[in-house]
Order: C-alpha cells, then structure tokens, then sequence
C-alpha cells in the first residue's frame, strides 16, 4: 500500500510520527512523509520519503492518508479532499475519550505519544514486532556520545508558556560549566540574540550530528529534546504540568521530566500554575535531576 503521512508542524511532531511511519515500512508499504521541515533532514532517514505539504492535494496518488489532526487551514482543508482515504489520529494530552477522533488511535493520555504509536501499530495495522524506532541513521563518522560532558541547553520552544525562565538557563549554565560540563545553547537564528555564543549549523542534518555525539540534552519540551532522544541522547525536559510531561515527554532514551508541584494554585482568575510556573521550577531542582540522570544513564551503560 502507498501511504500519506502528514504529521503535525513542529519538529518533535514530525520525529514522532515516523515511528509509525517506519513501522508502516517495516511490514512493507510505500510510506510519503509530508512536513515543513523533514525534508530537510532527508540524509538522516533512507527508508521514508519526505515532500513539503503539497499546494495541490489532488495530485497526490496514494491510497491511504494518515492525518495527524491540528487545527490549522491546510489541515482542514486537505481532511476534505479525499475524505475516503483518511485516517485522522489526534494527538492530544488528555485522560478523556470524548474528543474528535478518539476513535482511531484511542491514545492513552498517560502513556508517552511514542509508546501509542507503537501500540497503535500493533493493534489497528496489525504490525505484530512493531516498537519505537523511528529510522533515523546516522552516518559512519558520526560518533555517538564522543563528548560525554557537553550538554545541549534549548531555551526555547514553539510557544513562549512553555519556557522556563532564561535567567534559571544562564544560572544552570554557570553551574554547569563549575562542575565541569561544557554547556552548549542550540538556538535558531532568529532565536539568538541575548543568549551567549551559540554553535551555527548549515543544516538540521549538522544539529542532529552535533546533538548525537552530546552526552546530555536540558530543554524545554521542544523538537530538539525529541531529536536528542531518538538518538540516544539522556534528555531532561522541563515541562509546565504533568499531563503534557506525560504524554508528550522524549519517550527513546533515558530521561527524565520536571514539572512544578502541584499544589500551586491554578484557579481561574489566577492561573498561577499555568502563567507563573517557571517560578516554582528552581536551577537547584533542575541541576539535581540532571545528576540523577547522569547517575542513572552511567549505571544503565
């Protein structure tokens, strides 16, 4: 069978939705991956096929489309083009079953998107050895973990709530770099201005080469902590509640998730867990967590 992916926007979305597609590929169908930026990391995935999201739907031959349902314009556009042939998964944090397309992937909201879509395989594509592999491959001079003591800092994400503070990130740095880690910020270009001296990459190929020889990976929940994890990089991530900890959390390697306690108030009106979280996630918990992991990770090697 041919088969049309179309994941949501964002790069962890994207990294996250090839674990179906390479177990679709894995039990023998023609798997076309449509997304803004995998293309652009084509080298990295031999066996799937990337395209930009296509202008013209009615062009596209395949006999199934699987929708990763957001609420954009092209996507609801596109639901109506060949509405026979649609598959619609929607990924969404919650422990409830009354939202639109629950049907399909009945995802658990407890569980990480990366173990639904495994289980997900299994049971409605019937891909009985199906696991969490997503195809990513790295090329022969590409040394995993070569620098043990870098650590890969993400500030930033798609959406400014979902940042911890910059001044606790330039804290967490300096001790970092007093403990005898060598920091490193991954920013974009438009991101970088008031951050320190951040590496330039050419390419998202060259960030993914650059993050797999890290030895860790401290972010907010973003693409670059997915991308660290499936290349089996230890990732931190700090999240601002545990429901989205849960279900959108880097599920490949070890890692662990901070979220703020959960007894700050989120009342309405006030929010306070919701707006004002980074305040209740301090760089002591946060440098503890990482040790935590960088103990746990030595043991399990």
């Amino acid at each position: 069978m041919k088969i049309a992916i179309f994941p949501c926007i964002g790069l962890g979305d994207g990294l996250i939705a090839l674990v179906l597609a390479n177990n679709l590929v894995k039990a023998g169908h023609t798997v076309e991956v449509f997304h803004p930026l995998l293309p652009k990391m084509q080298p990295l995935f031999p066996k799937v096929f990337f395209a930009p999201r296509p202008t013209d739907l009615q062009e596209l031959t395949h006999d199934k489309w699987i929708f990763f349902y957001e609420k954009l314009d092209w996507m609801q556009q596109a639901l109506q083009a060949n509405p026979e042939k649609n598959v619609i998964l929607n990924p969404i944090a919650t422990p409830n079953r009354d939202y639109p397309f629950y049907e399909e992937g009945e995802f658990d909201g407890t569980v990480p998107f990366v173990k639904n879509l495994v289980q997900y395989a299994k049971n409605k594509w019937g891909i009985e050895d199906a696991n969490q592999e997503n195809g990513i491959t790295l090329p022969a001079d590409v040394q995993r973990g070569k620098y043990p003591r870098r650590v890969i800092l993400h500030p930033t994400s798609s959406r400014a709530g979902k940042n911890w503070s910059k001044d606790k990130f330039l804290a967490l740095a300096k001790k970092l770099q007093k403990e005898g880690f060598d920091p490193v910020f991954i920013l974009s270009e438009k991101e970088r201005e008031g951050w320190p001296e951040a590496p330039r990459f050419p390419d998202l190929c060259s960030v993914a080469h650059f993050v797999a020889e890290s030895g860790f990976m401290i972010g907010n929940d973003s693409g670059i902590g997915h991308l660290a994890s499936c290349l089996g990089v230890p990732t931190l991530t700090i999240c601002r509640n545990r429901m989205s900890a849960d279900f959108w959390r880097p599920a490949w390697a070890n890692g662990e998730v901070i979220v703020p306690p959960k007894w700050i108030p989120n009342l309405k009106g006030l929010r306070w867990r919701d707006k004002k979280w980074q305040a209740f996630v301090p760089v002591g918990k946060v440098f503890r967590s990482f040790s935590n992991l960088r103990e746990a990770s030595v043991l399990r090697d």
